[in-house]
Parts: structure tokens; sequence; C-alpha cells
């Protein structure tokens, strides 16, 4: 090792960002994401040395680990990466990290720190777009510099930090775009989404969400008939068939132990057990007892369920004792409350062509397809993160519109 040039490189990354923001948005949106980045750098730190912390998935653990050993034996016997469908395929990345720069206890909460500062600078950016007053723009900054799962998923070995760039860059050039045809074949979107996909295989969805956005779909009764959307539902109807029979797809060992053998469908009595199966532990998925009797009303009632568990897990009366972790749950499900109903304020207020009930809709259906996968309260915090960017731009753009006359 020469330099510790990815070291270098996230520290010049980062406090270029930073001069940017505090360029285009102020000193206040500056000194708030600076606080936010001494958090990372700070709990990363905690995390590297007196480490894991409460509430780290112990799936970090098994990414740095795998790293390690990936750098190791790229030292020895030269490179070869994991497969693509690796599970933790990531690991390629950390590798890479170390194998350059070496196993420093800055390293991995430096290189997330950049990386979520720069999904921040994206969020920014958006705001503009969505003529969100700079103002309202600094509450974004202070909720996502203090909200502590993305502290915590910022700092430690975790796919996170990049899904959140990814995503939040993904959606800043969106609606920064004419909501038009031609959008469907912008290269950057359908590199990022490619990205995406790589980091987890049900970021695929995003194509739903340009499809949905580049041809101005909207979801209004009296213009369900017009041919656009018709023909929507009949290739979402082939492409959820195609899902079905594609045997790489079914291979997926996720996907494939939620299908049922005989006729290619999923019902919640399926998913309750498999995923059951799956979550033992504390704070695993309790189930109610649905019998309908009716697959198309049993899929409807999983999809419902799923998704509220994704979002608002732990329910209140779930909780049986209070401790560190258990409060900040409550914090985080009040406050995912509280910019529930601002979003759904500024869309009733809103006109038809405001962009918050595009985001909101967004950010329910990605939260359809990863609470489809969810088995305990962790992973659905983990994840119902992953999207809290997108709901944040819903809510506080929803604060920022007044009523209609």
């Amino acid at each position: 090792m020469i330099m510790p040039f990815f070291t270098v490189l996230s520290v010049v990354c980062l406090i270029a960002t930073l001069l940017i923001i505090s360029r285009s948005f102020g000193s206040k949106l500056f000194l708030v994401t600076s606080l936010g980045v001494i958090l990372k750098l700070s709990v990363g730190l905690i995390n590297s040395i007196y480490g894991p912390l409460p509430g780290a998935d112990v799936d970090a653990l098994a990414f740095e680990q795998t790293a390690i050993l990936l750098a190791q034996s790229w030292h020895q016997g030269g490179i070869s990466f994991l497969e693509f469908t690796h599970r933790y395929a990531y690991s390629n990345f950390l590798a890479l990290l170390f194998f350059v720069d070496g196993n420093s206890l800055l390293l991995v909460p430096l290189v997330n720190t950049m990386i979520t500062t720069f999904a921040a600078y994206n969020v920014y950016k958006t705001a503009i777009v969505l003529r969100i007053p700079k103002d309202k723009i600094a509450i974004i900054a202070l909720f996502l510099s203090l909200n502590p799962i993305i502290l915590l998923y910022s700092a430690v070995p975790m796919r996170e930090a990049p899904i959140y760039a990814l995503l939040t860059y993904f959606f800043r050039v969106l609606v920064s775009q004419k909501r038009h045809p031609i959008t469907l074949i912008n290269p950057s979107l359908h590199i990022v989404i490619a990205c995406c996909a790589y980091l987890h295989i049900g970021l695929l969805s995003l194509y739903f969400v340009l499809l949905f956005y580049s041809l101005d779909l909207r979801v209004e009764f009296k213009k369900i008939f017009r041919l656009r959307n018709l023909l929507l539902v009949l290739m979402l109807a082939n492409v959820d068939f195609a899902i079905t029979w594609i045997s790489d797809l079914i291979d997926i060992p996720r996907l494939s132990q939620l299908i049922d053998s005989d006729d290619e469908t999923i019902t919640f009595d399926q998913v309750k057990e498999v995923q059951e199966f799956k979550s033992r532990g504390e704070g695993a998925y309790t189930y109610p007892d649905i019998a309908t009797g009716s697959s198309v009303i049993d899929i409807g009632l999983t999809a419902v369920y799923m998704t509220l568990r994704l979002i608002f897990s732990p329910f209140l009366w779930e909780i049986h004792s209070f401790n560190l972790a258990t409060l900040v749950k409550l914090l985080d499900i009040i406050t995912t409350a509280t910019l529930h109903i601002f979003a759904i304020r500024g869309i009733a207020r809103g006109d038809k062509h405001s962009y918050g009930g595009f985001l909101y809709a967004s950010y329910f259906f990605l939260s359809l397809i990863f609470g489809m996968n969810t088995v305990n309260d962790g992973v659905a915090l983990r994840h119902r993160t992953k999207f809290v960017w997108i709901l944040v731009l819903a809510a506080i753009s929803g604060m920022s519109r007044e009523p209609k006359k």
C-alpha cells in the first residue's frame, strides 16, 4: 500500500460536497449537514472500536468478515470477485477498500459518510425542483442528520449508504425530467437502477416507478379507462406472468419459498409460514389468523398487512419491554406517522401537477415490494429507512404547499 487512496478520496469528496452545499444552500444547511457528518463518523468509530452497536444487523459482520477474507486471498492468489448473485456480493466493494487501504478503523465510516452526505445533497437538490423553500429544506437536513437509524447504517459496513445515495439520485434525476415517454430512455436512470439491483434485487422495481412517471400515469377513477392506463395494466400483468414463470427468478431462494409449486401464486398463509420459519428471534413478526378462501382477497390482505408492518412495525401493542432500542423504535414510529400526516395533507391540498402524490405513491410501492419479504422489526426498520428519504420530501413538500383556492 503506497497511500490510503480511498481514505484520501473520501475526505476530498466529502469536503467538496460540503462546500457545494454551503455555496448552493447557505451556511445553515452547511452547518446542519456538517453536524450529520460528525455524528456519522463518531458512530462509525464507536462501532469499529467498541461494536457491534445495538441494532447493527448481523449481516454487517458477515459483509465485513467476508471482505477481509477476500482481500487477504487477493494478496495471496490474485483478484477474484464473488458472483453477482452471491448473498454477500457487496463484500466485493468492501474488499477493494481493504485491499488498497488496509482495514483501518475509520475507512468504512468515512466512505459511508461521504456517500450518505452525497445522498443528502441529492435530497436538497430534489427539494429545489419541488419548489420547497430553503427554510423548509433546513428541516429536511436536520431530520437526515439526526435520524438514529440513518446514523447507524451509514456507519456500519452495510449496503445501506450506497442504496441511500442511488435512490436519492434516481429521484433527483427523475423529477427534473418532463413526464414524457422520452424519459424512459434516459441512460443515467437505467445505470442507477442496474447499480441498485446489484445491491438489492428488490430495487429492480424502480423500473415501474420510471414507467409510471414517464407515461404520466395518475390514479384517477374518471380516467382509469384511458388507453395508456389500460396498456399499463396489460403490461404489468405480462410482467407478473413473466416473473412467475422465468426459472432463473423462481430459483432465487427467498422468492421460490413464497411461490406455491402447484399454481405459482402467493397467499397469506404461505407468507406467514415462511416468514415465521425464517425469523424466530426477538422482534419476529406476529400474524393474524386469516382464512378467506379466496386467493385474490388473500393476496390483497397479505400486501396491505406486510406493507403496514414494514412502515409502522413494531405495533405499539407488541412492545413488552422498554430499553434504548425500544425508545429508538418508538421515536421512529412517531416520526414516520408525522411525516405521513404531512404528506397526506399536502396531497389533499395540492394540485394534480404536484410531485408530492407521485413521491408518496413511490414510497408505498417500494414499501410493498420490500414488505413482502420482511421478517422482523429490525429488518423492517432498516428497510423503511431506505425509503424515508422519499417520504420526507413528500411530507415537506406538503407542508410547503398553499391550500387550494
